[in-house]
């Protein structure tokens, strides 16, 4: 599947700022990572592929249809988790399964098969019968993410899926997914970076509505390279944090301190460079102004 986002743009009624401000992206079969701060623009473009936000200005499109013109079609094959569910807390697991099973007109012969292995794999299967108002936060939240891959959706769009959810769930929920992006397309967004490091191979990281960087992770990561350091201190060393452009991190051991920060040019050989990691990588986009070179 593939989906091509061009010139999008969105403004909000008496708004001055664009939540979005001329998005460009592909996306292709396999896991896509979307991340950013708080008010990125991020939800605002899950809810246009979703087809639950028309789009304002630009185009999207899927295997060449247009998500505009051809929004009954693309419906067909979407799952889509938005950042909060809403659900029919007096029905039980199952009939809320079956409801969504029936709204994406799953077959009457593979229904139940369906709802009980998506009900096995997100370790629900001694709530089966319990209504959804005795669910706690965690359980809702598999269950949100399990409606959505009901039907063999090709697309699947997840906004915020891990949050709630343990770290067994969490891999539980990240099994799940690489096992399905093997022949479907899947977009997360999250703040999990760590999640996005383990299911994805590109990515896209926004900033006010703009796309700062789309591509493949071991590219930005070359990118980055040479541009992450650490400084050690001993544990009583009071940090000067007027010597680093940004500290990523900052790390106690038993008698040192280390510091981990983005410096473009070191200014004293005593800093040791080390291999970025997405997270670094991250707060590097992150520290960029519009218009900086990477």
């Amino acid at each position: 599947m593939n989906i091509e986002i061009k010139n999008v743009s969105q403004k909000y009624f008496k708004s001055k700022n664009k939540s979005l401000d001329n998005v460009n992206m592909s996306i292709t079969k396999g896991v896509f990572g979307l991340i950013g701060e708080n008010g990125a623009g991020k939800t605002t473009l899950l809810k246009m592929l979703a087809t639950v936000m028309p789009v304002q200005d630009g185009t999207i499109s899927i295997d060449g249809d247009d998500i505009t013109k051809d929004t009954e079609k693309i419906r067909k094959y979407i799952g889509y988790l938005p950042q909060k569910f809403d659900f029919f807390e007096s029905i039980t697991v199952y009939e809320m399964l079956d409801y969504i099973a029936l709204l994406k007109n799953v077959k009457t012969e593979d229904r139940e098969h369906e709802i009980k292995l998506l009900i096995h794999q997100f370790n629900l299967q001694d709530k089966i019968n319990s209504k959804i108002n005795s669910l706690s936060g965690g359980m809702k939240q598999r269950l949100a993410i399990a409606q959505s891959l009901l039907g063999d959706s090709k697309l699947v769009i997840l906004d915020e899926p891990t949050v709630g959810l343990d770290p067994n769930e969490r891999l539980r929920f990240r099994n799940i997914i690489n096992e399905k992006s093997i022949e479907h397309t899947i977009i997360i967004s999250t703040h999990i970076i760590s999640d996005i490091a383990m299911l994805c191979n590109n990515i896209a990281i926004m900033k006010k509505g703009k796309v700062f960087y789309c591509g493949s992770i071991d590219n930005l990561l070359e990118l980055v390279e040479g541009k992450i350091y650490v400084d050690k201190l001993h544990i009583n060393d009071k940090i000067d944090r007027t010597k680093y452009k940004k500290i990523i991190s900052i790390f106690r051991k038993k008698n040192t301190v280390e510091v981990r920060f983005i410096l473009d040019t070191p200014l004293v050989h005593a800093y040791k460079k080390v291999t970025p990691t997405l997270e670094d990588a991250y707060f590097y986009i992150m520290s960029l102004d519009e218009g900086d070179q990477l």
